[in-house]
């Protein structure tokens, strides 16, 4: 089952969205995989793949977190950190090519549209609402 890239998981940062639909074409990848003629080998490179991008991706998430003075950075830092955990978790405990699928699915479910659902989205709510950046404030007198 595909997960389509919606204007509604939109940042409003051109990067980060591209990045985000990155995440999303990989995640296909995964759930386009044929059980019967991928092997572990093909399955692994792929996880390793959607590994290192989401790894980069966070880190530029992160910057621009810092960039605007995100008041939950900690907390949605930790939560990438649980998405890398548990990535590298599968990785490391699933034998089978079915159980990795399964895991990947998973995980691009729950840690990609959900995350970004229920986490970035306050980013973008937080910066358009609250956030002004110090060279735009203009002095009183």
């Amino acid at each position: 089952m595909a997960i389509e890239w919606q204007e509604r998981f939109s940042l409003n940062h051109n990067k980060i969205d591209a990045q985000h639909k990155e995440l999303f074409k990989l995640a296909n990848r995964v759930s386009q995989l044929d059980k019967s003629t991928t092997t572990k080998e093909d399955l692994a490179a792929l996880f390793k793949e959607f590994f290192t991008y989401m790894k980069e991706h966070f880190a530029e998430e992160e910057a621009y977190m810092q960039s605007i003075e995100y008041p939950h950075f900690a907390q949605h830092k930790k939560l990438h950190e649980h998405i890398i955990k548990d990535i590298t978790t599968a990785l490391k405990e699933k034998k089978t090519i079915f159980s990795l699928q399964e895991s990947m699915k998973y995980i691009t479910h729950k840690w990609l549209v959900e995350h970004i659902l229920e986490n970035d989205i306050k980013i973008e709510k937080w910066r358009k609402n609250t956030y002004i950046p110090m060279g735009d404030i203009q002095p009183l007198f």
